[in-house]
């Protein structure tokens, strides 16, 4: 049937932009509650965004939600606020992370979870459109300033004072313009960009194309690392989102993949950090290297093998089926 709701509702990024929607998402969540009680499916799936589907399941059960209830994406609770995989495992029938060891910690929690491997794991086999295959694959830099509002107006300047020294360097930087972003940003994005090259298609295409990647942490670094693609993580949020993670996030790391390695192969500029000098200076030192190339190479393949198989969508849909059928 048509969507009730969009997802782009719940697209929020930090404490301070989260605290400003608390009314809305209230409101929202509510509706959705009553929406799913009156139709009463057979189940109800939930993706990611924990912050407003816990409450929302808890909200189900409390009032007599007897269907099943499955979390894709559930939250990393390996990293912080690890009380919530007993929320999962009070309210969900199933969950399905991304990440091996995201299954093997809630598991340890009581929370009942199988793992098919991340969705992503297929991306490997993506055709390169050929308005970028035609280029100097080796001179491309992909430049992914962020999906969401909040992450463009904070990495792009810096985004753009890179392709300046990228330029400089013998690269040739691509800007890529995320096709889920509002009408407003991205006029704003083409208008501080005049004059540079900007790819309005899926954005792991233009990393396909490209030998090294600068961009925002997140599901792109994932996809780097399925493409094998060097990658410079960038992340900028608001004092209090990252005074937040400071006090409270379990882990040294901020992308999956350097967690995945053990190590930090994709280098992590962090805050004041992510400077246009610092960019470059990562890639002349750690990608510039021979030996260090070949060592960062071999360490981004045990990283992709620790993402698993190609067949998660289909493992999904039939433990789905199977549950409901019982």
């Amino acid at each position: 049937g048509d969507p009730v709701w969009s997802s782009s509702s719940l697209s929020l990024m930090g404490i301070s932009e989260v605290l400003g929607s608390v009314p809305r998402l209230l409101k929202l969540k509510n509706e959705m509650v009553r929406e799913i009680l009156h139709r009463d499916p057979s189940a109800v799936v939930v993706i990611d965004s924990p912050d407003f589907h816990i409450p929302l399941v808890k909200d189900l059960r409390t009032k007599g939600y007897k269907g099943k209830v499955f979390y894709l994406a559930p939250p990393t609770v390996w990293a912080w606020r690890q009380a919530r995989a007993d929320l999962l495992a009070r309210y969900c029938d199933l969950c399905f992370p991304l990440f091996g060891f995201e299954r093997d910690f809630l598991e340890s929690r009581g929370a009942p979870c199988r793992w098919f491997g991340h969705p992503l794991a297929n991306l490997g086999e993506l055709t390169v459109p050929a308005t970028i295959d035609s280029r100097d694959f080796s001179k491309i830099a992909a430049l992914l300033p962020g999906s969401r509002k909040s992450e463009v107006l904070r990495l792009l300047p810096v985004l753009s004072e890179a392709s300046v020294l990228l330029e400089e360097r013998g690269f040739c930087p691509v800007f890529s313009m995320a096709p889920g972003l509002d009408a407003g940003t991205l006029a704003m994005m083409k208008e501080t960009l005049k004059g540079r090259e900007i790819y309005e298609g899926p954005g792991a295409e233009l990393m396909a194309a490209s030998d090294v990647v600068v961009g925002a942490s997140g599901t792109a670094a994932v996809e780097a690392l399925i493409l094998r693609r060097y990658m410079i993580v960038l992340y900028k949020a608001s004092l209090s989102s990252w005074i937040t993670w400071k006090l409270f996030v379990r882990t040294p790391r901020i992308s999956v993949p350097n967690i995945l390695a053990g190590e930090e192969i994709y280098p992590e500029l962090l805050q004041s950090k992510a400077k246009a000098r610092n960019i470059v200076d990562r890639l002349d030192g750690s990608w510039g290297d021979p030996e260090e190339k070949k060592r960062i190479e071999k360490a981004m393949e045990r990283a992709a093998s620790a993402l698993g198989g190609k067949e998660a969508p289909r493992g999904w849909a039939e433990s789905i089926l199977e549950m409901i059928r019982l």
